[in-house]
Order: C-alpha cells, then structure tokens, then sequence
C-alpha cells in the first residue's frame, strides 16, 4: 500500500472503470470516478420497465469469464443466488421443429467439446464429423495465425459446410462477437471458442443474471469505493486533460478542475478521440481509434400474463429477426420474455413501433398458443459494441499511453476478445496493476 497515495482520476463509470477503481481503492489509492451520466453502469446497466428492474439489453455471461465472476464474489455477491448458470446447452428452432441442439457434457476437456459435437441434433453425420475435426484442431491451438481472416473464410478452409454454419458457427459468432462471419475476425472467434470450450468444463456453461445490471456489480461497487475513501461523482461530463512536459496532471469538468497524478479513460473509443485530439503525443491512438466501427444490440422486452413461459431459459431461432429469447422468469419476472437482435440488419430502418409489431408477429408464428403480450418496450444500443472485424487487434489500443499517467481502460483495448463485460473487467483490473505497480516504483 502506497504512503502517500497520488490522486487518481476515472473517467467513466462503466463495468471497466467500476473495476478499475475498486481494485485501486483495495490497494490503498485515493480514486476519483467521474460519470457523466445520472447512473453507472455504462452500455450494462439497469432501466425500468412497467414495474420492474431490467437492463438496458440482456446480457448472458459464460463461465469464462472467470474475472468477472471473482469480481462480484470481492463485492460480496452472493453468485449461486444471483446467477443462474446451466451446463451450455443450444437449441435452435426453425418453425415448429428444433433445427439444432447442442448440449457439453460435464466431461473432461476436450472430451466435453468433442462428445457434444458428435451427439450435435441437426447435422448428418459427415457434417458432425467435419464439426468434429474442427473442434480438434480448436483445442489443439492449430487454427491460431497472425494473419487475420474473416470467419466465413477460416469456416470454408477447415471445410464447414453451408448448413453446419448456418446452424452453428454463424449463430455463435454473431452472440459472441455481435459482428456477421463475413467481417468478424476469425483472432478473436477462435480466442473466445478456445477459451470457452478447451479449458475447464465450466468455463462453457450458461449464467444468466437474476439481478439486474445494476445490483450486480454498480451498486455494489459504488459502495465498495466510497467504503475505502473513494469518490463517485455523477453527471460529471470531462471537457479536457491538463497534460505539461508529457505528464498528466488533472483534468476539467463543466464545474471544476481535478488534479491528478494519473487519469484512466474509461470510456467509448468515440468518446475517447475527443479529448485526445488536441493532444499530439496521442494523435497516433486517436487515429486508429477512428478506424473503430460499431454495431447495435436491441432487446425488446414483452410481458405476457404469468403463465407465458419458454421450454428453457435461453432459446434460439432460426429464420427470423428475432435470434434469442431468454425467459425471465429465472430473473422472478414471470410472463417477462427478452428478445434479443444481434448485429446490422434491416431489422434498424424500423422505427421502435414497427420493430415491436415484427417480433410480436413472428412470436405469435411461434408460439400461437402464447396471448397478446401486455406490454412492450424496445432498447436499442446503437453503438453496442465494436465491430470485432478483420484486423481490428491491430488497431486496440494497450492500457499504456505515451503521456506519463494517462491510462486506458475499456472492452475495446487489446484484451483479445471482444466487447463483453469480461474484457471490460480485464481491462480495468490491468490498468488498476499497472497504476500501482506504477506508484510503487517511483
């Protein structure tokens, strides 16, 4: 613990600034958070919808996400009552038939992978056994090269067929890096399937949160900082850095100026460009972070009567807008069905009212059975994540920058995977390290 702890500054109250400052403030740092906003959370976060709490879109998390898991556990989350987590299990349906389901088992890795994709429901068995081979060389770390390609190209060269992409690959890639195959970058899909499925048995299964967003980890979080001596500060928009001689020494917000002997950016690469540009040192990061694309997520919460509830918790489909849909009942919001739309597509040239009609139209399709739903409300996160497309690890950014004291932090550095809340937390909690490791050095 330093004796003269420097003042440190956050900018941004997101999951990796949140991160950030808690792990600072346990190694003995006087932090500063500032949220530009009137709540934290950034891009996960809590809203209301009717009379309940529900999040700005639904996230799942996987069992890999072993930082973001032993986050929460620090914070004092309970994890078995607050997450609901199953061994992964897939289920895709086309119309009224299941066109694909995948379950691992709880076996030894890779016997998991393998014995899952050999008993995969929906593909011949020379489909399976080609799915299989992938999964070999998956495991094997064969398919890693630093030429990146696009996902569709690394599928057709381990021979993929057209249907097992369309039933597997693509709706795994498109959850997992929210980007189509033909631009995602195959680096990265492989780091979260390899991650994933060629670990611990585990690290594959499904958690979804039954707290909202914010309860999970903001709250907790919020209290954890000003617990240890740490201010949080709310709609505090930072205008400008105060950098002299190459070093950081404060920043500006519309109502007062902060020194600081270090300053996180915690924020959006769009957000970042914005006060970087005056600054030449850092012309060269705010350039590449211009090249940073971004793709939407939009949830469209609907509650039915109570009695309305899905097969399983997580469901997907097949030949429609809407691609997931995740039973909220788990979340003690019984008739409460999240649907979910990764990615572009023409579902966003609708306006909300239209959006909403389309997926409660294909809904009714589905399920004839289910009434009309009570009520409903469309999300849209535009700029949901960026676009983890082919080449973008070269243009990620490292916590460090050229200006002594000025740090970066966010899902969109060089983690190596994509925009999730577990490259938020890693990237927060490394820039949190590096902080200290810098303080105590000097």
């Amino acid at each position: 613990m330093p004796d003269n702890p420097d003042p440190i500054v956050i900018v941004g109250g997101g999951w990796a600034g949140l991160s950030c400052a808690v792990e600072l403030v346990d190694l003995g740092h006087s932090v500063t958070l500032l949220e530009s906003a009137r709540q934290l959370g950034g891009r996960a976060r809590r809203i209301a919808f009717d009379t309940h709490a529900v999040d700005n879109g639904q996230h799942i998390l996987l069992g890999a996400y072993h930082h973001s898991l032993q986050l929460l556990n620090r914070l004092g989350i309970d994890l078995d009552s607050a997450l609901f987590r199953q061994g992964l299990e897939l289920s895709l349906l086309q119309g009224d038939k299941t066109a694909l389901q995948l379950r691992l088992p709880h076996l030894i890795n890779p016997l998991n992978l393998l014995v899952g994709l050999l008993k995969l429901n929906g593909l011949n068995l020379k489909d399976r056994w080609r799915a299989l081979n992938f999964g070999f060389k998956l495991f094997s770390n064969s398919m890693v090269s630093e030429e990146d390609i696009s996902v569709a190209d690394l599928l057709t060269a381990h021979k993929q067929s057209a249907h097992t992409i369309r039933l597997l690959w693509e709706p795994i890639c498109l959850a997992a890096l929210n980007t189509p195959i033909e631009e995602a970058s195959a680096q990265i899909f492989i780091r979260v399937l390899h991650d994933s499925f060629c670990r611990a048995y585990h690290d594959a299964d499904l958690i979804i949160p039954r707290l909202d967003l914010g309860s999970l980890l903001p709250d907790r979080a919020s209290d954890h900082i000003e617990g240890h001596g740490g201010f949080v500060h709310l709609s505090q928009r930072v205008t400008d850095i105060t950098i002299e001689r190459r070093h950081v020494v404060g920043i500006s917000t519309q109502d007062r100026k902060y020194e600081a002997a270090h300053v996180v950016l915690a924020i959006p690469p769009h957000a970042c460009q914005t006060l970087l540009k005056p600054h030449a040192a850092m012309h060269d990061i705010a350039y590449n972070m211009s090249g940073f694309g971004y793709h939407p997520i939009c949830t469209i919460y609907l509650q039915y009567p109570t009695s309305v509830q899905t097969d399983r918790p997580l469901q997907g489909l097949l030949g429609t807008t809407t691609q997931w849909l995740v039973d909220r009942r788990i979340s003690g919001q019984p008739g409460v069905i999240a649907a979910i739309i990764s990615g572009p597509g023409k579902h966003m040239q609708l306006d909300n009212e239209q959006l909403s009609a389309h997926v409660q139209n294909e809904l009714q399709q589905l399920f004839p059975h289910w009434p009309p739903a009570q009520s409903v409300m469309v999300i849209r996160e535009k700029r949901a994540t960026f676009s983890a497309h082919v080449g973008i690890n070269r243009l990620r950014p490292s916590n460090h920058t050229p200006i002594h004291g000025l740090w970066l932090a966010g899902d969109y550095t060089n983690t190596g995977y994509p925009a999730t809340i577990e490259s938020a937390v890693i990237s927060g909690l490394q820039t949190a390290k590096l902080i200290h490791h810098e303080v105590v050095k000097t």
